[in-house]
Parts: structure tokens; sequence; C-alpha cells
């Protein structure tokens, strides 16, 4: 037998013998515990997408779902794994599973808890990130905008979650051709991060990205290429594990 397939067949082996494993150890807190259950679910499935085991962390977020139906649809401590799930399928470009994964986080946070709540409000700023990928850009914003004063206020203005609030507000200003409006968000992004994080953070490479689209578009040659350069330093010397 060619040695290749023979390597191929291990490896496939050694992903279902982790997603076993993962399954065995997620039902063991699901008996101890379902508010953790459901954080660990949410926690392992973004590891494992980080990591390059989409088929694993898919795994993962669909076993939370699948649970949740049978125990009880409306439980509050399921927006965590709804916005990450939804998270999740953005990501691999998969917008018309992650719509109605936020559309259900949403309408739990509308009917336990309202919109001023912190966990609504980024259920919101997750929702806008969804709407800017489908081009619904003045939804974004107003999401965006309404989430950022209630996630200061819950968690500080030098937070991540605002950090990545603001970055989605500056895609959507961007959406709509507002490029100075844009870069001023992104920049406002930027310096939230660095203050979090460091200057040489591979959390800035998002809003680093961003900034160049739209110092091109500007026409601000030299800004983007400043942060195009800085992007690329940082991504060279980041951790290939990481």
């Amino acid at each position: 037998m060619n040695p290749s397939i023979n390597d191929q067949k291990l490896l496939a082996k050694r992903r279902r013998k982790r997603i076993v494993i993962l399954e065995i150890v997620t039902v063991i807190v699901l008996l101890a515990s379902t508010e953790v259950y459901f954080d660990l679910l949410d926690r392992l499935g973004f590891i494992s997408h980080d990591l390059g085991y989409d088929r694993a962390a898919e795994t993962l977020f669909r076993q939370g779902l699948f649970v949740q139906e049978r125990v009880r649809k409306d439980n509050p401590e399921l927006i965590g794994l709804l916005n990450g799930s939804a998270y999740f399928y953005d990501d691999a470009d998969q917008g018309e599973k992650a719509l109605p994964l936020i559309e259900r986080s949403e309408a739990i946070c509308d009917a336990k808890f309202g919109p001023k709540d912190p966990r609504c409000a980024w259920t919101a700023s997750c929702k806008s990130l969804i709407d800017d990928e489908i081009g619904n850009f003045v939804e974004a914003e107003r999401l965006a905008r309404e989430s950022l004063p209630i996630l200061e206020t819950a968690y500080g203005k030098q937070s991540d979650l605002v950090a990545t609030t603001l970055n989605r507000l500056g895609l959507a200003l961007e959406g709509q051709s507002r490029f100075p409006e844009a870069e001023s968000t992104f920049l406002e992004a930027l310096a939230t991060r660095e203050a979090l994080y460091g200057q040489n953070s591979e959390s800035l490479l998002p809003v680093l990205n961003n900034l160049t689209r739209v110092y091109t578009e500007e026409r601000k040659d030299r800004e983007a290429a400043a942060t195009r350069r800085r992007a690329a330093n940082i991504s060279a010397n980041r951790n290939p594990r990481g």
C-alpha cells in the first residue's frame, strides 16, 4: 500500500481520537454543570479553530447546539455558545449558517435580559460583524454603535470587547465608503489593543490590515505602506504554534 495513504489513514484516526476525547470530556462536564458545559464547548471550539482543527471545532459547536435543543431552547447560558458558533461559521464564509444562530441568541437576549444587558450588547456586536459580511452596512453600524456604550460601561473603555466592537464599527463605515470615519475608528481600536497587548501582538493584525485598506482607498500611500510593513513584521515573528 502507498505510504502516503497509510499516513493519511493514521492522521484521520488521530483526528477521530481527538474528537472522541473531546466529546467524553464535555459530556462529563455536562453532568456537573450546564453553565460550565456550554462555556467549555465555546472555549474548546475556538481553540480548535485557532489550531486549524475546524472539523473538531464544528463538532464541538454542533454538539452544544444539539444538547441545548433537548435541554432548554431559551437557556440564557446558551448565548455565548450561539455567538461563538455564529462567529465560527462567519469566519468560515458560511454566513447562511451564522445568521440564524446569532438571531436565536438575539431572541434569548430580548426575552431574558433586554438590549441594555452586556451579554445582549456583545450579541449585537457579533451580529454587526455578520451583517457587515452580508453587505448590510447600515444595520451593522447601528448595532455596533448601540453596543459600544454598554460594553464600555460594563468592561471599561480599555477592554478587548470594546476594541473588537470598534473594529466592527470601522468595517461598517468602510463598507459605506466613509473612509475618514473608518480610519479614525480603526485607529481607536488599534490604540486600545496596543494598550492591552503591546505593540507587537498578533491581535493587532486584523486592525492593521483594515487600516491598510482604508489608507489605500484614501490614497495615503505612505501610511498604507507603514501599516502593511508593520503587519508583515508581526506576522513574520508570530509564534508558529500560535
